[in-house]
This record gives C-alpha cells, structure tokens and sequence, in this order.
C-alpha cells in the first residue's frame, strides 16, 4: 500500500461524519421501507449504512454514545455541499417515551417524520411479517406460530409471548406522538398518513425537502414511484374481528386530533386481496 493510501485511510478514520436531519420514526409496516428509498433517491442524499438503526430505542447503542452513532453516516464529504444524511426506525414510534427525550437533547434541530397507517391493518400486515418468519435463517426466532385471533386475543389478556408481537399496541399513535409533540417543536414533527404516501409521494417528498430546505428530488428519478413490498395474505383479515377491532381503535382519531391540532385520514377502505407489507 502507498504513503498516499495509507494517508487517506487515516483521514477517513478521523473526518467527521454528518449528522441526521431527519429521522423517519414509524410506524412499523407503514411504508417506511418506501420513504427511506425514495428520499435515498435525492441527488444530496448520503444515505446511513443500514435504514434501520435503532438506536434511540436500544440502550446498549445508545450508550455507546452520539459518536458511535454519527459513525453510522458517511463523512462529511470533502468537496462537496448541500448533503444531508437521514435514518428510518420505526421502533422510535413505538417507544416513544423512551425515544423522543433522547431524540431532542442529543439531534435538537431535527426533523421526525411518522407514516400512521390504518391500526387495524397495520396489525394484520405485521402479523403477517412474523408468521412468514418460520424457518427465516436471521429472523426464524421471531416466527408468531399463532392465529391472528388468537395473538389479538392474547395481547388484550397479557400473554403476549414477544415484544414484537405487540400487534395492537403499536398502533395507539396518539400516546406515541404526545411524547414527540412534548419535546420537538411543531414544526418540525411532521405526520402523513399512509394512504397521503401512496397516492400522493411526490407532495409528501415535496414538502419534506421544503422543511429541510433543500431542492426537490428530480422528477427524473421517479422517486415517487418507489414501492414497498407487495404480498398477498395467505388469507384476508376476518371481517367479524375486524369490526371489533375497528370497535377497539374507534377513538384514536379524535386522539390524534387532539396531540396533533389537525385530524388525520386513518382509517382506510376495508381491505382488499393482495396488500403492502
């Protein structure tokens, strides 16, 4: 290796790395996937190394501290201008409580961004994630063998056997936003619906590089085009536990309302054939 090489890898190890601008915090199964990819798609983008990094949820990261958090975005390019670096967990969502303090002492001019999808159908599509875990040689662990009655029957009654199978949970937005809306500015939590994202991404992109100040993506990287996996279910969500389970989430709109001082389209049209998950 040359003298020149040898000093290059040296200043890589010690430039400084670029801190996010903006965190897209959840919800889990709500097109997260997508918005990562599609705001990936921007010419200033310098995406992280991985789209989840969970680090404001997970205790034995965070207590790494932020500069073994900034060391997982690229370095602040050399010769170059106008980047900006972004990351999507929606586990800051869920744990709120935990999360947004930490978000807000440690990123204080950040951005957070949450996609809300329809809670009973996001709880169905995660269900579905986990039960198609069987034999999944990273996730197999992970596997919910169980009915979706029965999961659904199980958390309301406290046997949840897996954090991760919180399924109904992770869908009582309101509680999880009031966290955010205590410590980050108005302005700079933003919340979508998932329908606003899948009929209209080219606004949602348009008004996030408007909050960030930056260009708009280029229409001729399709970005808005960008889709999440698309699976059909094995069955559909029966509609007799989806009446109770409407029944069950009836006033988390009214919730929302009141957290965010603006209503929110989250409930969707009943579920067709095959869906995103």
């Amino acid at each position: 290796m040359t003298r020149t090489s040898l000093l290059r890898q040296a200043f890589e190890r010690v430039r400084p790395h670029m801190t996010p601008r903006l965190l897209v915090i959840g919800a889990q199964k709500a097109g997260t996937s997508a918005l990562f990819s599609m705001l990936a798609k921007h010419p200033k983008a310098a995406p992280p190394v991985r789209k989840e990094l969970d680090f404001f949820n997970d205790d034995a990261a965070y207590a790494k501290g932020m500069r073994y958090y900034r060391s997982l975005f690229p370095p602040i390019p050399a010769t170059s201008f106008g980047h900006f670096t972004f990351e999507a967990s929606p586990s800051y969502l869920y744990h709120a409580e935990r999360c947004a303090p930490r978000i807000a002492k440690d990123l204080p001019g950040v951005t957070c961004v949450a996609i809300l999808r329809d809670p009973v159908k996001r709880a169905y599509s995660a269900w579905n994630m986990f039960r198609a875990f069987k034999g999944h040689p990273l996730r197999g662990h992970l596997h919910d063998p169980r009915s979706f009655r029965q999961a659904v029957e199980d958390e309301l009654a406290g046997r949840t056997l897996h954090a991760y199978h919180m399924y109904l949970a992770r869908g009582l937005y309101a509680a999880q936003l009031a966290h955010f809306a205590a410590v980050v500015p108005n302005e700079r939590l933003l919340v979508f619906s998932y329908t606003e994202l899948k009929k209209q991404p080219h606004e949602v992109l348009r008004r996030l590089c408007a909050q960030l100040g930056i260009a708009e993506i280029p229409a001729s990287t399709n970005a808005g085009q960008v889709k999440s996996h698309v699976v059909g279910y094995n069955e559909p969500l029966d509609p007799g536990l989806a009446t109770e389970l409407y029944r069950y989430f009836a006033n988390e709109p009214a919730q929302l309302q009141q957290v965010l001082g603006r209503s929110i389209d989250l409930f969707e049209a009943p579920m067709p054939g095959p869906v995103s998950v």
